[in-house]
């Protein structure tokens, strides 16, 4: 399947890989279906491209490489609305900010997005508390990433 996207031009995509957000992720809420496109092998950043829209894309990483410590509950609602059987389908991305100043890149821990890889249904959760930031610091943990030094990948949280 080909996707037209404004920052990365056309890109070819497997169909069967394509993420379902049943009434969309808040603020974006018409658009549903995206797909995760990682350009470069090895780099701890990739983007959340709506199938739809060419210019709605989101940069994301996985919340472990910048929290080893992640932990948070799921509530009933979520798994259900993802249809998770078990801990290990759970994919958890969060939304980065990137900043005309890099250094100042930061990452969205209270609203999760989670996945269920066997189903690619997906939903952004907006986390209860104040354990985990709107705004953490992101800079550091992604050129720890870049350099080699990312060992909580595929780390999951409890549900």
């Amino acid at each position: 399947m080909h996707i037209d996207t404004v920052r990365f031009g056309q890109v070819e995509i497997d169909e069967g890989r394509v993420l379902t957000f049943k009434g969309g992720l808040p603020g974006l809420e018409e658009h549903e279906t995206f797909a995760i496109l990682q350009l470069e092998e090895g780099n701890p950043i990739v983007w959340l491209q709506c199938t739809t829209d060419a210019g709605v894309c989101l940069p994301v990483v996985d919340a472990f490489v910048i929290e080893p410590g992640y932990v948070f509950d799921l509530s009933d609602e979520d798994v259900a609305a993802l249809g998770l059987q078990s801990p290990e389908d759970l994919h958890v991305l969060s939304v980065l900010v990137i900043p005309e100043n890099i250094q100042a890149m930061t990452v969205n821990l209270a609203a999760p997005i989670v996945i269920n890889m066997k189903t690619n249904q997906a939903r952004q959760t907006i986390l209860g508390g104040n354990e985990w930031g709107v705004r953490a610091p992101a800079f550091a943990k992604i050129c720890q990433a870049l350099k080699g030094g990312d060992s909580h990948a595929g780390t999951q949280p409890e549900d």
